[in-house]
């Protein structure tokens, strides 16, 4: 008897909290949802969605037989991480909370209906929920496409985890490009002059931390080093065969060539100008896990700045 009404008021508080809950986020995934209807219902998202897709499809049928497969899924996503579709993350962060929809929100938060939190959030939230979706749209197919389809490109070892963990790290950068244009929008108070800030500021300043290859800070050395990333296990421990000796032999293949370079005479081959993807030697020692919490701290930073901003100057 007395363990049934134990379990029966257990039942009833667990029933308490989960409508409290329930009631509590209520406004915040009404709002979310009215954010998803509208941003779809719009241009912008609509033309970004079927222009990613169309640029995968033809930068797959591009180099169908001439890039392996780290090396394809890492053009698939240059798009996002690097030009053009970063301005369109820009646009979509900036609009969040700017211009016209404080005059529309501004009596629903002074008349307490939703809270301060419950919009930029939901605002936040309805954005990252779309560049998801979007990504995923654009990149999953042809990723799929170019992985199990029998191509003629060289061939390349991808892993599973590989793809998972950069396509996981992929998408916190590409929310923390959208929290910064959030963060620009609250301050500027306008769309178009965070768009160009980022632009001309920002963009420059990622380009120059580029060149020192820090992925942790610059979406585009994050780019370059992805095939690295893609070609390791990182769950299950990878099978040990005599291919991975090659590496070795490789680098004591060099240092002989350079020996004996130095003992004849002989001068050294001009060096070739390497590709966007062709450093994967400067990035051997890329962590995802140093790159998904830098971004992911700067992603809490930049949503939070805009938070506190919002709260205290705009309404």
């Amino acid at each position: 008897m007395h363990i049934s009404n134990y379990s029966k008021k257990i039942e009833h508080t667990v029933s308490n909290v989960s409508r409290s809950v329930r009631e509590l986020l209520q406004p915040t995934i009404a709002l979310t949802l009215f954010e998803l209807q509208t941003l779809w219902g719009g241009w912008l998202v609509r033309l970004w969605a079927g222009g990613s897709l169309l640029v995968n499809f033809l930068t797959l049928l591009s180099w169908w037989r001439i890039l392996p497969d780290a090396i394809l899924i890492s053009s698939l996503v240059f798009p996002f991480l690097v030009f053009p579709w970063f301005v369109v993350i820009i646009t979509l962060g900036a609009a969040a909370v700017g211009g016209a929809r404080l005059e529309t929100v501004a009596d629903g938060i002074l008349s307490r209906p939703i809270t301060r939190l419950e919009f930029v959030f939901s605002s936040w939230l309805a954005r990252a929920i779309t560049v998801l979706a979007v990504f995923l749209l654009a990149v999953l197919p042809t990723t799929l496409i170019g992985v199990y389809a029998d191509r003629p490109a060289p061939q390349d070892q991808v892993t599973l985890d590989g793809v998972l963990i950069a396509f996981l790290v992929v998408v916190v950068v590409l929310w923390s490009i959208l929290s910064l244009g959030f963060l620009l929008g609250v301050l500027f108070r306008s769309g178009w002059i965070a768009v160009l800030l980022a632009l001309f500021v920002w963009y420059p300043i990622n380009g120059l931390l580029a060149t020192f290859q820090l992925e942790e800070v610059s979406p585009i050395s994050l780019n370059q080093g992805i095939p690295v990333i893609l070609r390791q296990h990182w769950f299950l421990e990878e099978p040990k065969t005599e291919t991975q000796k090659l590496p070795d032999f490789l680098a004591l293949q060099k240092q002989f060539e350079e020996f004996m370079r130095s003992f004849t005479g002989t001068p050294e081959p001009p060096r070739r100008h390497r590709g966007f993807f062709e450093d994967l030697e400067s990035y051997q020692d890329i962590s995802p896990v140093r790159v998904f919490l830098s971004y992911g701290l700067t992603l809490v930073a930049l949503v939070f700045g805009g938070y506190l901003l919002f709260y205290w100057r705009d309404l």
